[in-house]
């Protein structure tokens, strides 16, 4: 490190040093050589040694001064200004460079900062793996505990919902620990047993409340003269206990408190499995008629989009696109012919943009194209085309050939909203002004 600081000072001495030279053994050409000074601030520029530029900068700038006195014709004014204007480009040469140099330190920062929470993520998403193999392999084993517990996998992998869940699992209690007192709940602990397992995270079992050492005998109901008490998790957090009773004493042994711990790891996972498919199934970003992206999918662009334009200082466009009289199609010829006509426009404007555009159908018959990088007037064009491409569309509906058509309002970010809810709403303005004006048309003011 110490040798190439070195070498870098050598060079730029050695630099500074021949353009000094040339200065003074040809003085008559100073204006010429004089901006051979950069070439010193060019070697600095990527060079780790930021100080000893001001350095060289202040000796060049003093040799500007000095040197032209020595030159013929620099003591006229307009040698002067000529001196005056090279030692001011020169300082601009500086400027220019360390700004560079500056912005490559930024892009330098932000690139390790996300490689940093890249491998945040990479080891998270590890760490969830393991805890998930763990968890797999202890449900695994404990699946092989009964026989019995066969049955309670088939009922719960049949359900829907939490509310099926609690009912199958209700069921597969009973059918285990026939009868016994059995029930679920939910939510904070209830009385001093839930406590108990709260507290410790570890399944209770009383076999005897009447020999029972570690609470008060007048704290058991006469119904719990044995019991147990196991916790229910969603996601590694305790949501529930699952209870079961007994009047008779040493009804219940460790093999029952294991088939009981089971059955609520089942419960817990078929409730988890059913919250994962809800989510990936709220988060589908295509709709299933038209092809489209969803109206969520919409959302999520239209905001990365306003991020991405709003850090480059740049432009893009939002058009609202409404299918003229789409009620008449379903009214006339039925909904089959309705659908028809979504499917026709959405693969019209989804085939009518670039790559780098997004179509969305918003709503019913409504739609959403995001032109990127695109001013209104760009975005006006793209939507007559559009508007000319679907006009030029014929249907047949029960015989007869019918054509479709559609109205597009424009707007442009930032210029006519800076967030998404502005957009949309200045868009839907100018859509009904379109739909006011007679339909099958473009408004973009």
């Amino acid at each position: 490190m110490k040798d190439n600081r070195a070498f870098n000072l050598l060079v730029a001495l050695g630099l500074f040093a021949a353009v000094s030279w040339l200065l003074f053994a040809h003085r008559r050409w100073f204006f010429w050589i004089f901006p051979a000074y950069g070439s010193v601030f060019l070697w600095f520029s990527w060079r780790p040694e930021k100080e000893v530029k001001f350095i060289f900068l202040f000796l060049a700038t003093v040799a500007g001064f000095i040197m032209p006195r020595f030159s013929l014709g620099a003591d006229s004014l307009s040698g002067a200004a000529l001196t005056l204007a090279e030692i001011l480009s020169l300082w601009l040469l500086f400027y220019a460079l360390s700004s560079s140099e500056s912005g490559r330190a930024s892009k330098r920062e932000k690139i390790s900062a996300a490689l940093a929470l890249a491998s945040g993520r990479e080891k998270n998403l590890r760490e969830e793996l393991r805890r998930y193999r763990e968890h797999k392999a202890v449900l695994l084993g404990k699946i092989q505990l009964q026989e019995e517990i066969a049955v309670s996998i088939r009922q719960m992998a049949q359900a829907s919902g939490a509310a099926e869940i609690k009912l199958a699992l209700e069921a597969r209690m009973k059918s285990v620990f026939a009868g016994c007192n059995s029930r679920l709940d939910s939510g904070a602990p209830a009385d001093f047993i839930e406590t108990w397992v709260s507290e410790r995270k570890i399944p209770l079992l009383v076999r005897n409340s009447e020999e029972e050492t570690r609470f008060s005998r007048s704290l058991f109901g006469p119904e719990q003269r044995s019991l147990m008490a196991v916790p229910l998790y969603f996601f590694g957090s305790m949501a529930g206990f699952l209870r079961v009773s007994s009047l008779e004493p040493g009804r219940f042994t460790q093999e029952d408190l294991r088939a009981a711990e089971l059955l609520a790891t089942l419960a817990g996972v078929s409730m988890e499995n059913i919250y994962l498919f809800e989510k990936v199934r709220e988060l589908a970003i295509k709709d299933a008629l038209t092809g489209l992206y969803t109206h969520r999918a919409f959302q999520n662009r239209i905001e990365e989009e306003i991020l991405r334009c709003a850090r480059a200082k740049a432009s893009f466009s939002l058009v609202m696109a409404d299918i003229d009289h789409f009620k008449a199609y379903n009214d006339n010829y039925g909904h089959q012919a309705g659908d028809e006509v979504l499917k026709a426009v959405a693969e019209i404007l989804a085939s009518g943009v670039r790559d780098v555009d997004f179509v969305a159908r918003y709503g019913g018959e409504e739609f959403a194209i995001i032109f990127a990088g695109a001013d209104k007037l760009q975005a006006a064009q793209g939507a007559e085309m559009l508007r000319e491409r679907l006009e030029s569309r014929s249907f047949s509906f029960n015989g007869r050939n019918v054509g479709v058509t559609a109205s597009f309002g424009v707007a442009e970010f930032p210029s006519d909203g800076a967030i998404a809810s502005q957009l949309v709403r200045a868009s839907d303005e100018r859509l009904y002004k379109a739909k006011e004006a007679g339909r099958n048309r473009v408004v973009y003011v």
